[in-house]
């Protein structure tokens, strides 16, 4: 309650010097200026209210809980994002303050910096998305299915979606360049000394109208050091709230580590694992039209020693090589390769606008009073190509109805598939969608 009190309390402070403000612009939104114009401050938020259904796989369920304590997925509801947002400027200064209200403490931070124009481009400094992936630079208001890809922080970048560093980014004529430098630090995580750095680069050859294709890559770097929680690369491969798989590990601080060689549950190595992950991007829209497409490949290194029945609870089914009976089952470095392909048709004719100062496609705007209905898919997988059998894919299909730009109903079913414990649990998933 008391961060409820805290952010109230912080949006009236701000607030305040423009009580008497001779500016107060509510065109689309709520936005006070001062006389001067040198402060501004514009409220912002968003709704996003899902319900889940779950087809679960008995066959696997019945096998599975027999041996672990592993939770089968509940049909439920859920507040999937509850956001206040403030933005503005404090002379030549900008800031953005995003709190989600979903989240418990300081891990409801979201987008938080402070920022400025330096060198024909936007400076950043506080907790903010690296330059790194299409798909997780998209905002959630705008993604075209419910849930990212796996080449986002929903699986290769598995919690990892925004980062507490310095960042740079540019844009000119149809090319935009990010550069990210951050601690490998969430807010709510502990403080750790972790290090990493990312790079983005796109170019769109075509960009008018009714006619857009996009090019990029990316590439992310991360060095774990003291206190630094594992690298993971983890996928809800059912949907939200549906069953996980832990697809690769990287170790993080020595803190982590437990038990000893012969012991049942041991988890042992060499701490301070590095990550490294390279993206391709492909997109385009013509048109009613859109498509988009990622690869990414990287190394997860490894040099950490589980006993089977640490690997059976971490990657849920039992080794498909050779463990010894003292020092376990040995995982080296590790090869991850992640792709996906979705597309979009809107059958009332709208065009998918392209950002070109961000490099990311945003979702079809109907003007009122027309709305506009959207039928989606996508197939996404992702594989470890040194742990035997691991692989990891669903396919996602769907539709989107627009009430009007800033409302909208989601609508997807997942069929997953986990080809490592033989799990195909599926979901239909529902969304109600409100954002300002």
């Amino acid at each position: 309650m008391k961060y409820y009190a805290l952010y109230f309390a912080l949006t009236c402070v701000l607030l305040s010097p423009f009580a008497t403000a001779d500016k107060a612009k509510t065109e689309g939104g709520l936005k006070i200026t001062s006389k001067d114009e040198n402060f501004s401050a514009e409220l912002g938020g968003r709704i996003h209210f899902d319900t889940y259904f779950f087809d679960k796989d008995k066959n696997y369920y019945d096998t599975i809980l027999f041996d672990t304590e592993l939770e089968e997925p509940v049909n439920t509801t859920d507040f999937r994002r509850v956001r206040l947002k403030m933005r503005g400027k404090l002379w030549k200064w900008e800031y953005e303050l995003e709190r989600d209200f979903a989240s418990s403490g300081t891990g409801g931070l979201r987008t938080v910096y402070l920022g400025t124009k330096v060198f024909d481009g936007s400076l950043r400094i506080g907790n903010f998305k690296p330059s790194r992936s299409m798909n997780q630079l998209t905002s959630s208001n705008q993604i075209t299915m419910m849930e990212r890809s796996f080449a986002s922080s929903a699986g290769i970048y598995d919690n990892r979606g925004r980062q507490q560093g310095i960042g740079w980014h540019t844009h000119w004529c149809c090319h935009t360049y990010g550069v990210t430098l951050f601690n490998l630090r969430n807010p709510g995580d502990p403080r750790n000394e972790g290090i990493g750095a990312a790079t983005r680069f796109t170019w769109a050859p075509i960009s008018n109208f009714d006619s857009t294709v996009h090019l990029g890559a990316s590439f992310s770097y991360e060095d774990a050091n003291e206190d630094t929680p594992p690298r993971e690369a983890l996928v809800e491969y059912a949907g939200r709230r549906g069953p996980e798989q832990l697809v690769a590990l990287s170790p993080g601080g020595g803190e982590f580590f437990f038990g000893d060689f012969g012991d049942d549950e041991f988890y042992q190595g060499d701490p301070g694992g590095d990550v490294w992950i390279l993206g391709l991007e492909l997109a385009g829209a013509y048109g009613p039209f859109y498509a988009q497409s990622e690869y990414a490949f990287g190394s997860f290194s490894g040099d950490f020693y589980l006993s089977e029945f640490t690997f059976f609870e971490f990657f849920g089914a039992p080794p498909r090589f050779f463990c010894d009976p003292y020092t376990g089952c040995f995982i080296g470095d590790q090869d991850v390769r992640t792709w996906y392909i979705v597309g979009s048709w809107a059958i009332t004719g709208q065009h998918k606008p392209y950002d070109e100062k961000s490099g990311v496609f945003r979702s079809i705007k109907p003007t009122p009073p027309e709305s506009a209905f959207e039928i989606t898919a996508r197939y996404d997988t992702i594989e470890n190509r040194d742990i035997p059998g691991m692989k990891v894919s669903n396919f996602v299909f769907g539709f989107n109805y627009y009430f009007n730009p800033k409302v909208r109903l989601m609508l997807n079913v997942t069929l997953g598939d986990d080809k490592f414990t033989g799990d195909q649990t599926k979901q239909l998933a529902i969304r109600m969608q409100g954002f300002w």
